[in-house]
């Protein structure tokens, strides 16, 4: 019925109640908190962007002309090359040589020649992997791994808001519930100053009450200070100041707990299965694994063969055969880079080890904790119930003369702090069991 009556009031006044969900309209590309984790991401796309580049067609042009004393020529030329995936690298063309050539001994008829050519890196096409395939790849599983560790920082910061949020809910029930207190004392004052014109009551008791209304507007201007914390804390993630979100929403009340059960093995299944830091190091292997097969090539020549063949507008058709080969013989790089890689492996299998170690240890201690608090939610509200009795017997003690204000104001305040007590409970259950989907790996927004 309280929950219909605040809809209702909230509504007339043009305001929206701020719900959990709505948090996530605010979680943009525009918001700082988000960018800075996500903005990485786009950068390694441009990245990969310039690693394609390497398998563009190129135009390539020359032109050269001398008039030394003793010699003279020209040489111009226009190509098209074109890098393929595989290593393969085509040439096509055209070119033309007047008089003597400085730096070659390539002649032409007149009329020029075309040329086509091929070059072949006989070990990196056996291999199936050449340094601009690497690369190519290596940045595509880059992006991967980026995306997984920005998934990673979100689950944390999601779970950095949504704790703000309940701890702002929670002190926001501690000023009403401060406040509920002040209007008790203001109410009995009124009560003890009848009682004193009826003679009932000695003045003194007048004194003790405004002390104590005194006390109780103490504890609530302290409430509100918490609560002004807290709404500035949780704003700050939102980005929205607090003037332009008081126009627009209303906080709802503190929400009710609602107990689940949870199984530790399927629990440990799902995260083992959801853990985007787990997901991230198989990125990582998986990059580890195209680098030996790049470097592998490390242990044979560097062998290139390549072939052209040229048509003389002026002559006749002809072609050229040329094989390059290059050996390290100590193969030191080939041995640093196993070395290297073995051990960034047995480094991975380790971290993943201790992931998984945390993860377990932290689902035992959430899964054990929260039963403890749900255990204690549950005393706690029995509690509320004979504390709330024991102050109106006290109250009525008052009223019959039997009892005196100091009696009244401390079951009143231990009503009050047992209220507290059971809604941290709460507040802590409820913030647990998010660091148990975090810990999942489920969404929590």
């Amino acid at each position: 019925m309280l929950l219909c009556i605040f809809y209702i009031f909230s509504f007339s006044l043009g305001k929206e109640i701020f719900t959990e969900q709505k948090i996530k309209n605010f979680l943009t590309e525009d918001n700082p908190y988000i960018y800075t984790i996500l903005g990485k991401k786009y950068i390694y796309q441009g990245k990969l962007k310039y690693y394609q580049g390497f398998f563009d067609t190129n135009i390539k042009g020359k032109y050269e002309k001398k008039d030394y004393p003793v010699s003279t020529g020209k040489f111009y030329s226009l190509f098209l090359e074109k890098p393929l995936m595989s290593g393969l690298e085509f040439n096509f063309g055209y070119r033309k040589a007047e008089g003597i050539q400085e730096y070659n001994n390539i002649k032409t008829g007149k009329d020029g020649e075309v040329l086509i050519g091929i070059k072949v890196p006989v070990f990196k096409i056996t291999r199936n992997i050449n340094e601009r395939r690497l690369n190519l790849f290596l940045t595509k599983l880059d992006i991967s791994e980026i995306d997984f560790e920005y998934r990673n920082k979100l689950r944390k910061l999601y779970f950095k808001i949504i704790s703000s949020y309940y701890k702002l809910l929670y002190y926001k029930k501690l000023v009403e519930i401060e406040n509920q207190l002040l209007k008790k004392a203001e109410k009995r004052k009124d009560f003890i100053l009848k009682k004193i014109e009826q003679g009932l009551f000695p003045n003194v008791v007048s004194i003790e009450a405004e002390q104590q209304i005194i006390n109780r507007k103490q504890r609530l201007l302290k409430a509100k200070n918490n609560y002004e914390v807290h709404l500035l804390s949780f704003l700050k993630y939102l980005g929205i100041g607090k003037e332009e979100f008081e126009e627009m929403y209303v906080l709802p009340d503190f929400p009710d707990v609602k107990f689940s059960e949870i199984n530790l093995k399927d629990s440990l299944s799902i995260a083992f299965r959801n853990r985007p830091d787990l997901k991230k190091l198989k990125v990582v292997q998986e990059k580890l694994k195209k680098e030996t097969n790049y470097y592998s090539l490390l242990k044979y020549p560097e062998l290139n063969i390549s072939l052209y063949g040229v048509h003389d507008f002026n002559y006749d058709s002809g072609f050229k055969i040329s094989i390059d080969a290059k050996y390290p013989l100590e193969r030191r790089k080939y041995l640093g880079k196993k070395i290297e890689i073995n051990k960034s492996l047995l480094l991975l299998d380790k971290k993943k080890e201790k992931i998984e170690i945390e993860i377990k240890t932290n689902l035992q201690n959430i899964v054990g904790t929260l039963k403890t608090i749900r255990q204690n939610i549950k005393n706690s509200e029995e509690e509320i119930k004979l504390v709330k009795k024991l102050e109106q017997i006290e109250l009525k003690k008052f009223k019959l003369g039997s009892s005196d204000l100091f009696y009244v104001n401390q079951r009143e305040i231990y009503t009050l702090e047992t209220i507290k007590k059971n809604l941290k409970y709460k507040l802590d259950y409820l913030i647990l069991y998010k660091k148990y989907l975090m810990e999942l790996g489920i969404p929590i927004i």
